[in-house]
């Protein structure tokens, strides 16, 4: 955080951002202006000079032919994005962007791409393809009294394989989750949280929103007080939003054969 102005590092995001990821972009801006906290957003293409300093990275949705497609590329930025989250600044991966941030993805043919190695996990494709409204209770530390229950949407065909001792993201209420054969999902490195709930996650959780800036407000020494006044209006919206997820989540088909 460079003279109080929190920087968001997105990664790929015309590569990985296909399901509204640049919501989750705007979540932290729009609650960190409301929390009188300056942002400034720089976006990262294949090719570019990886800056050398950031206080969130954000890692969107995209398909297997985009990651193979930012092979390369991948391999010359994931140390800085592990030294990144080992500094305990938040990566926050989505969907295939999760997968992307995991060791290894495994697709059903052709060789295993390299991930960025953010978490100790792989990704293998060919699980049963789960397409409905997710409902969580998240494992990441939340601000004090904020409620653990996550609302969103999950559409992907991949196992999640943990490696020893790593702790999920979440435990699921109701979807398929890591698939991996505990009813568990995503994964946590510090201050770091990769999974495939979409939506976008962020606007439709903004107590998870405000986890994430008050992680990255910590690491630098300065505290994160969310206005409840200031962000009524999108808070609303987000509660009747997750309320519908409630209210349909097991009348919606559940997976695709």
């Amino acid at each position: 955080m460079t003279a109080d102005r929190l920087t968001i590092l997105h990664v790929y995001p015309r590569q990985m951002g296909v399901s509204g990821d640049r919501g989750n972009v705007v979540a932290l801006t729009r609650r960190a202006d409301a929390a009188d906290i300056p942002t400034e957003v720089l976006e990262y293409a294949p090719g570019d000079a990886l800056p050398t300093a950031a206080d969130v990275v954000v890692i969107g949705n995209g398909p297997l032919s985009a990651m193979r497609s930012l092979g390369d590329d991948v391999a010359r930025i994931g140390a800085p994005l592990r030294e990144f989250a080992a500094a305990g600044v938040p990566v926050v991966a989505v969907g295939g962007g999760f997968d992307l941030a995991t060791n290894e993805i495994v697709p059903t043919d052709g060789s295993p791409l390299a991930g960025f190695g953010v978490f100790d996990a792989r990704a293998v494709r060919g699980a049963e393809r789960r397409v409905n409204y997710f409902v969580l209770e998240t494992r990441y530390p939340l601000l004090p009294g904020a409620a653990k229950r996550l609302a969103g949407f999950e559409d992907h065909a991949t196992r999640i394989e943990l490696g020893a001792g790593v702790t999920p993201f979440a435990d699921v209420v109701s979807g398929g989750g890591n698939q991996a054969g505990s009813a568990v999902e995503g994964a946590i490195t510090g201050t770091s949280f990769g999974t495939h709930t979409q939506g976008p996650l962020l606007p439709l959780n903004p107590d998870l929103t405000d986890a994430v800036l008050a992680a990255a407000t910590a690491r630098v020494g300065r505290e994160y007080a969310p206005d409840t006044e200031r962000t009524a209006t999108i808070d609303r919206y987000a509660r009747e939003a997750r309320a519908t997820v409630d209210r349909y989540v097991d009348k919606a088909f559940k997976r695709i054969a």
